[in-house]
This record gives C-alpha cells, structure tokens and sequence, in this order.
C-alpha cells in the first residue's frame, strides 16, 4: 500500500522562498544581487525575506565563521556594499557587480511613500540613545512609529533571540531595520525570517541608520554619491587606516584564490 502523501510539500529549511532577483554574481561562495538600490527594494517589499549588505570587513570572515557564512548563503537578497569588491570582481571576471551601499538601499526603502503611510517599521537598534536618536529622526519625516516600535538590543543581540521573535510576532510589522554593528545582525534576521509566522521584510542595514540620524559621524552626500563613504570614513577615524588596508589586502586575496567558490573554512579567527 502506498503512503499518504503529505497535504501540502515541506519545504527546504536551506532555501529561500522569496522570489529569485533577476540579476546575481556568485563571488566566494555568495550570490550578490547585481541592480539598483531601486531594484532591490521593490523585491524586498513585495517577495519579503531577508536583505543583508555585507560591506569589506565582514566578508573576509567568510574564512573563519560557519555561521555567518550560512547566514549570507540563506539569505534572499544580499547587496554587496563595498567598492574593493567590485573592483577586484572585476579585475578577476571582466563583469560588472553593482555597489549598493546600506545607506542608499535604506534612503531609497524610507522614501517610498507607501513605506511611510501604510507599512509598519520595527527598529532594532545598539543602544538606548541610537534608539532615541532613530525615533526623533523618522517622526520629523512623517514616519508614525512609537517607542515600541524600537529595541534597543545593545552591542550583541545574542540571547534576546526568542523576547525579539514574540514581540515582532505580537506587533507584525511590514518591515524589521536590525541596524547593528558585526555579524550577529545577519544571523538574527534568519533566525526571525525562519521562526516568525508571517514573512516581514528584515533588512539588516548595519550602521547605515546611524549615518542617517546622526549617533554615527555623518557621510557627506558627495561622498555617498561617488562611493567614496570609506574615505570619509578613514578621515572621521584615522586610527582604522592600518586595519582598512589590511583588510583590503586579505579580500584581494580571497577573490583572487576563490572567485565564485566559498573560501575553505578556517580553525580560528579573531575580530578586526
């Protein structure tokens, strides 16, 4: 006798439901998506799903961290906010990837008129005046949105994984901002996308609220402009000129070593 078949197919927990981007580059194992900041938004309001902008210094502990590499593989769309890494694309493919900065893809998500009037926003932010400073900065642009609609989860969201996924579940926003420092961003949103009841918008903009609304040293218009964000960057914080070109260096010889494939995990890795 031949078994009942199931109601309905499970799906598969390693992939996405969001509809596929129209455009991809494979580079170290992750598919970026190659459009506009326009483009992107638009998949991301109507397919849902979670968006990460990994910038140069994340990408490199592609090396080291299993978990941040599942996290960019699982996610449904991932923009690639660095400069170098379109350069050495490039260098090494002769094709073109798109810079999207997290700045630009957030202003562009903010400007959307439907976003503002009809589409609920709940803000997971660093700390309790980056809270303060985010609600300020959305009520002056129209944005309705209340203390509750923001958490302040601190340096690590670690352990407030499950207090985070009642109260979105309980508010059931449109659109979840996880605006955090690190990797632990990118791991929180698919933990949320993957255990949440409904299928929100998770965007994991990293610093780029901050930018926005002033808790981080501003980014001239211009140097947004001319994707030149890194410079004005290394000029607000010369400290971090060493540390930059180190990185620069370690992602060169990533994308020269792999090209499309993951890098081959590493033993140990220790922060930057």
């Amino acid at each position: 006798m031949d078994p009942p078949r199931r109601p309905f197919p499970l799906p598969d927990p390693t992939e996405s439901t969001a509809p596929p981007p129209a455009a991809q580059e494979r580079i170290l194992g992750v598919s970026f998506f190659n459009g506009t900041a326009g483009d992107a938004v638009e998949h991301a309001r109507h397919g849902g799903g979670l968006v990460v902008i990994p910038a140069a210094p994340a990408l490199i502990k592609l090396k080291y961290d299993e978990e941040y590499r599942l996290a960019l593989q699982r996610a449904d769309l991932v923009l690639a906010d660095s400069g170098l890494l379109a350069l050495l694309w490039r260098l090494v493919s002769g094709r073109r990837l798109k810079k999207i900065s997290g700045i630009s893809y957030l202003k562009c998500l903010l400007a959307d008129s439907e976003v503002r009037q009809k589409e609920k926003l709940f803000l997971i932010v660093s700390s309790d005046a980056a809270k303060r400073k985010a609600i300020d900065w959305l009520r002056e642009r129209g944005f309705p949105i209340d203390p509750d609609d923001c958490h302040a989860a601190g340096a690590a969201p670690h352990g407030q994984e499950h207090a985070l996924l009642f109260e979105i579940e309980k508010r059931r926003p449109q659109h979840v901002i996880i605006a955090l420092a690190g990797t632990g961003q990118e791991k929180l949103g698919v933990y949320l996308r993957d255990f949440l009841l409904y299928r929100p918008s998770i965007h994991c903009v990293g610093a780029a609220l901050g930018f926005l609304t002033g808790i981080e040293h501003p980014i001239p218009e211009w140097a947004e402009r001319f994707h030149l964000g890194w410079l004005s960057r290394l000029v607000s914080q010369p400290r971090m000129f060493l540390p930059r070109i180190g990185i620069a260096f370690i992602l060169a010889g990533m994308v020269f070593k792999y090209r499309s494939e993951m890098p081959r995990l590493k033993p140990r890795w220790a922060d930057v």
